[in-house]
């Protein structure tokens, strides 16, 4: 294994990590504050240390083109809506149940690639959707009455779509943005927006220092450490590779959230999110598979 190779991964492992350590805090912090305030610290948290790597990095005040700017806007959207409906999933599910759902991210994004980026849709991500969507209704029977815990697997979809749109806009304009500067940007937008969409309600007036601190801690694990070093290890790896790593998530919130919360998902949601991860991986796996060599008659020709 090469160098590039060893640093690909750490970097892989600590956005795993980071992701992991993201949802403890986030699930406290739901039980401090209402979940639109809780969203507004977070994004504002985020905004911050990303605004302070940035500066760290270019020893200076980055400037913005317009095209930067309406990119920044249409990612801000998404990072709002994705962020609330995370907030609201994590206020009715447990963290484990949260961060196996927003793995589906790696289809969704595959699914979204294909008609807006051009990407082909493989046969294995089919088979690998299909059995991610039976996870899915062993998590989120539709033929129950509709309780808590289905409400917040819904919302918790509902983030993964947001995330993976946002993936799949970044890609797109990946090369024509410098993305630690735009990532700072987007999120400030993202704050301003909320804003406009929420004005300045009486929660704001009731934030109190528990849920600053633990929606901080989250958006530092998440949205700073976690996306960074996903953009870090992206520099050294395949994409697929960082793909296959964030699998370990999942595991990772579940020792945390029982060791931290004393917070462990039933029976029924562990099944289903086994059947989920195993559905995932079943496109990541394939590209691990070495190509096979065309024969020397085929090269020929």
């Amino acid at each position: 294994m090469s160098n590039d190779h060893r640093k690909g991964i750490f970097w892989a492992c600590v956005a795993a990590l980071g992701t992991a350590s993201f949802v403890v805090p986030w699930k406290v912090a739901s039980g401090y504050g209402d979940t639109a305030t809780n969203t507004l610290i977070l994004l504002a948290a985020a905004a911050l240390f990303n605004s302070a790597a940035t500066v760290a990095q270019q020893r200076t005040i980055p400037r913005f083109r317009r095209f930067d700017f309406w990119v920044a806007m249409s990612l801000a959207v998404l990072t709002l809506l994705g962020n609330l409906a995370s907030a609201h999933a994590i206020a009715l599910v447990s963290p484990s149940l949260l961060t196996v759902v927003q793995r589906s991210e790696v289809i969704i994004v595959a699914l979204l690639a294909w008609p807006v980026l051009a990407e082909r849709v493989e046969k294995r991500y089919w088979i690998g959707a299909g059995i991610a969507g039976i996870g899915l209704v062993v998590l989120n029977d539709p033929f129950s009455d509709g309780d808590g815990a289905n409400r917040g697997v819904l919302w918790a979809i509902a983030s993964a779509i947001c995330f993976s749109a946002l993936a799949v806009v970044t890609r797109k304009f990946i090369h024509r943005i410098d993305m630690i500067s735009s990532n700072a940007l987007r999120l400030w937008l993202a704050v301003g927006l909320w804003f406009v969409f929420n004005g300045f309600p009486a929660s704001l007036q009731q934030i109190n220092g528990h849920q600053v601190l633990y929606a901080s801690l989250a958006a530092f694990f998440g949205p700073f450490l976690g996306r960074l070093s996903l953009m870090t290890s992206a520099r050294y790896v395949e994409a697929r590779v960082t793909s296959l790593t964030s699998l370990t998530s999942p595991p990772l919130t579940l020792l945390l959230a029982w060791i931290l919360l004393s917070d462990l998902p039933s029976a029924l949601e562990m099944q289903g999110s086994a059947i989920m991860l195993f559905g995932i991986a079943i496109p990541l796996l394939g590209w691990l598979r070495p190509r096979r060599v065309e024969s020397s008659t085929n090269i020929q020709d």
